[in-house]
C-alpha cells in the first residue's frame, strides 16, 4: 500500500476494511493525507460508522465493505442500496476481485487487494478521478 500510495500521491486514500491496522499505519506514513475507513467482516475494531456516503464535486460515493449486502452473492443488494440514497458511485471490498461494473446507471468498483494474490488474482488498488462532477475510475495491478 505505501509503494501505491507513493507512486499515485492521491488526494485522499480509501480502505475498504479488513485489516484496517493497515490503514492506521498509512495515516502514520501519509499524515497529511485523508484516509476515509470502513471495518471490513474481518475487523474486531468498533468504528461507529459500517459505511460513508462522500460527497464530492458533484459526486456522491457509497464506501462500505459489501458482506452486508452480500456481495459474494452478486450485486443487486448493493445496487438497489445506492439507488436509493442517490449515489453515482459504490466503492466496496469483501469479495477481494477487482472489479469495475455499471448497473442500473451507477458504477459499481471493487479494487481488488493489495495483501494478497495468485495466478487469477493479481495485486490491485482502484483509482478514482473526480472533476466537474464527473469521474473514472480504474485498477492498476502491481
Amino acid at each position: 500500500m505505501e509503494l501505491a500510495v507513493e507512486q499515485e500521491l492521491p488526494d485522499a486514500i480509501i480502505h475498504l476494511g479488513d485489516n484496517l491496522i493497515d490503514a492506521k499505519e498509512l495515516q502514520t506514513q501519509f499524515p497529511d493525507t485523508v484516509i476515509y475507513t470502513v471495518p471490513g467482516n474481518c475487523d474486531t475494531v468498533f468504528l461507529p460508522k459500517k459505511e460513508i456516503i462522500l460527497p464530492l464535486e458533484g459526486v456522491t460515493m457509497l464506501l462500505t465493505h459489501g458482506h452486508v449486502y452480500h456481495v459474494k452473492s452478486g450485486l443487486s443488494m448493493l445496487t438497489h442500496y445506492a439507488v436509493s440514497i442517490g449515489a453515482n458511485l459504490v466503492l466496496y471490498g469483501h469479495t477481494h476481485r477487482a472489479l469495475i461494473t455499471v448497473e442500473q446507471g451507477i458504477t459499481l468498483m471493487n479494487p481488488g487487494q493489495l495483501s494478497r494474490h495468485d495466478e487469477e488474482q493479481k495485486a490491485s488498488y482502484g483509482i478514482v478521478e473526480i472533476e466537474n462532477g464527473k469521474f473514472t475510475c480504474g485498477i492498476v495491478y502491481m
